[in-house]
């Protein structure tokens, strides 16, 4: 039997997060535990968060799936150290990645993408967005804009911690990069660091599977400036990819959490 890890990155309670829960809840593939990873940002809202997780403990005892919330400041936030806390704290060789704004497309979504994992060559499996259905703002004009802007962005060769699941064994031997941001400062705001976790994959002989089964609903409910943001940022992105294709590999990743260095102000809570 294969056992998984999901973990999910998260600013306070989400609007999507029961619905996202009530998905991971009811996946013919069950995860054995469900790690959320939180930059709070007040006390209040943890307590609101813990409390909202408190209330799902039936659920989950009756699932027989742990839930594990690693809160931490907004001002100890950054993409590649969040999603390194989430597999730091993950129990399972496979883990699954994603964040609190995005919905599974259907109940088999854990199960389509851990079936790749049987080729010991695949390092993580990724997936599409598309814009969440039930965002009523969307016109059809900007539902038809969105997804051009989703198909412009298409990833064929590297994942996105949006939606993926990665092999614990090969994190540990390279985390997402902590560094990133002061070889190539853009990528502080706009991420990459997954796109670099590809490549040095890649590098080390190892394959990037895209499933369109393995795909999620994605969308921060801004309609066409979400679209407009799409394209926006890829011209950016594309300018961060081609400096990390310049990168010599294999190389090394850091992380504070191999260094020793976690923070005292993590707070962690489990149900």
């Amino acid at each position: 039997m294969v056992q998984i890890s999901v973990t999910i990155r998260t600013r306070d309670e989400e609007e999507q997060f029961k619905d996202l829960m009530n998905i991971l809840l009811n996946q013919t593939l069950l995860p054995s535990e469900v790690i959320l990873v939180n930059n709070y940002s007040s006390k209040a809202a943890l307590a609101s968060f813990e409390n909202s997780l408190k209330a799902l403990a039936p659920l989950l005892k009756k699932k027989s799936v742990k839930a594990k919330l690693v809160s931490f400041p907004d001002r100890g936030f950054s993409h590649p150290y969040s999603t390194n806390l989430g597999i730091f704290f993950a129990e399972n060789e496979l883990i699954a990645i994603t964040n609190a704004h995005t919905l599974p497309i259907s109940s088999d979504w854990l199960a389509h993408g851990a079936r790749h994992f049987k080729n010991h060559k695949v390092a993580c499996v990724t997936g599409y967005s598309f814009p969440l259905e039930k965002n009523r703002s969307l016109s059809k004009l900007s539902r038809y804009v969105y997804y051009g802007s989703e198909r412009i962005i298409l990833r064929f060769n590297w994942t996105s911690t949006v939606n993926c699941i990665v092999r614990k064994s090969l994190w540990d031997a390279y985390p997402f990069d902590e560094n990133l941001s002061k070889i190539i400062p853009a990528t502080k705001a706009y991420g990459c660091e997954d796109y670099d976790w590809s490549k040095e994959m890649q590098a080390r002989g190892f394959k990037t599977v895209v499933d369109p089964d393995f795909s999620v609903y994605h969308s921060h409910r801004r309609g066409l400036q979400e679209a407009e943001r799409n394209i926006r940022i890829y011209v950016t992105h594309r300018r961060i990819q081609q400096l990390i294709n310049r990168f010599e590999r294999p190389r090394k990743a850091f992380t504070r959490l191999k260094e020793g260095e976690k923070s005292e102000d993590i707070h962690f809570f489990e149900c």
